[in-house]
């Protein structure tokens, strides 16, 4: 196994301590949580020791069957690298604040430091500060520059923290590597970026990465892009800004065959990735996304991964905890047809919707997959919406979804499904295979707005709530309003 170098400006955990095996693994404090995050392959076991004595734990996501051994204060349970899931969990002992376990594959493809085409910012003639002291923006983005001009290369980021404000743009078969234990962490002093006013009044300033009409573009590796985001965030209610100056992690447009690999994304205050807008073949696999997540005490728009305007794009194996909607596949620019997109075995918790298709619909959106996800907490599962734009959206599918828990927010309360065609129509929507351990407290929610914003053709298959299947329309769990027809349910098996 690979345990990583702890950042100095990082808090160890007082409530937990964990050791992988022999090695003993950094946990850190982060926000309202805990988390620890590490490399490895095979079977390893997990020692888990909380600041009081165990009386009671649960280890999410459900599906991946682990079940621990307590005793006093210790937990210790095994993990395999060989499940076609990741283990990535979300841990709850006794009342304590959560503890996130991030165990990662091994990385297979590592590049070496140094050698032809590999642009290492520490070495000549970068020679970048690691240890957080000054700004290195500038210096890494020439290292980009530089690989760009050579048609390609490896932006290597070795250990260590490295302060940046300003835009980071890579560039075409440019790869920026973060190796594990690397940070490049924003600046939180909000006075020294500029900000623009969007058309709601909100308060953003630009993201940290652009990837804009760069083809062939990585972010690969261990490390972490840390936004800072809730620092530089406006937190004074009695502000004009409040809840302003917030920002993306990574944003792009124009861009083919992009692909953000392994990564640890921290604390965005508005949508975590959001792209490629107008790209297609866009790949997120292995990142990990930990934000703010308690909705009750700041409601930001910090979406995790969202597949904007993109074509033939999948995100797979990711780890989501945030605030806001955590998987999402929005057509978000006109004139360009969104299709061929898959969600597949992520593990995710949200104070807003797990899995959602929508809410724009500028352009028509079409075969879109939401597959074996895990949702450990949500106040919605499962979302279809078209609120924005009035393209059509069809061919749209949630199969094998596990829901754990609902969570009531000052947004609402819990709906297990939502199905609402309120400027545009949404027809041909399978639910297959959707598994509930708790009841929502409203049933589920399917409807327009108009004739021609409808929602029609909605199947549901082997739908259980509680262990209890559902057989028909009628028994009060789905409420079909107006504008909505065609809707059916299907149960092969009455038992779960």
């Amino acid at each position: 196994m690979i345990t990583y170098t702890k950042p100095a400006y990082t808090t160890a955990s007082s409530a937990f301590h964990l050791h992988v095996d022999d090695t003993t693994v950094f946990v850190e404090n982060f926000l309202d949580y805990h988390y620890a995050h590490f490399s490895y392959s095979g079977t390893s076991i997990l020692t888990v020791t909380a600041s009081q004595p165990i009386t009671s734990y649960d280890i999410s996501p459900h599906s991946l069957g682990i079940t621990g051994t307590v005793s006093g204060n210790q937990l210790t349970f095994s993990i395999d690298s060989n499940s076609e899931k990741p283990c990535y969990l979300v841990i709850q002992i006794n009342s304590l604040e959560k503890l996130v376990v991030l165990a990662d594959p091994l990385e297979s493809h590592a590049p070496a430091s140094s050698g032809t085409g590999i642009y290492n910012i520490i070495n000549s003639p970068y020679h970048a500060d690691n240890t957080w002291t000054s700004d290195v923006t500038r210096i890494i983005q020439q290292a980009i520059d530089d690989a760009s001009a050579a048609g390609g290369g490896i932006v290597y980021v070795p250990v260590g923290v490295y302060k940046v404000k300003d835009i980071l743009y890579i560039k075409s078969n440019v790869t920026l590597y973060l190796q594990g234990g690397a940070v490049l962490k924003s600046n939180p002093d909000r006075t020294l970026y500029d900000s623009t006013i969007s058309g709601e009044g909100k308060i953003f300033i630009e993201p940290m990465i652009r990837i804009d009409h760069a083809p062939n573009a990585k972010i690969l590796g261990r490390g972490v892009l840390d936004a800072s985001g809730i620092e530089i965030m406006d937190k004074d209610r009695a502000s004009s800004t409040y809840l302003g100056y917030r920002r993306n992690v990574i944003v792009g447009n124009f861009s083919n065959h992009v692909t953000i690999e392994g990564i640890i994304i921290k604390d965005s205050t508005t949508w975590t990735i959001n792209g490629i807008q107008g790209g297609d073949g866009f790949t997120v696999r292995n990142v990990k996304i930990i934000n703010h997540k308690n909705a009750d005490q700041y409601k930001i728009m910090n979406d995790g991964i969202d597949l904007c305007g993109t074509r033939n794009a999948i995100a797979e194996k990711n780890f989501v905890m945030t605030v806001d909607d955590a998987l999402c596949a929005k057509s978000t620019i006109m004139d360009f047809a969104m299709y061929n997109i898959h969600f597949k075995n992520n593990i995710v918790f949200s104070s807003c919707a797990g899995l959602k298709a929508g809410l724009q619909s500028l352009s028509p959106m079409y075969d879109v997959w939401f597959e074996d996800n895990d949702v450990v907490q949500a106040r919605r599962g499962i979302v279809v919406e078209a609120t924005s734009g009035n393209q059509l959206m069809d061919d749209i599918h949630f199969v094998n979804t596990r829901v754990e828990s609902f969570v009531f927010t000052s947004m609402g309360k819990s709906i297990p499904i939502e199905i609402e065609a309120k400027t545009a129509p949404i027809t041909n929507v399978n639910i297959e295979s959707t598994l509930f351990d708790k009841l929502a407290f409203n049933p589920i929610h399917i409807y327009g707005s108009s004739d021609t914003n409808a929602v029609t053709n909605v199947t549901f298959t082997d739908l259980c709530m509680c262990g209890d299947a559902i057989t028909n329309i009628s028994d009060g769990r789905i409420m079909e309003g107006s504008y909505a027809a065609g809707i059916t349910v299907t149960a092969t098996s009455s038992t779960f």
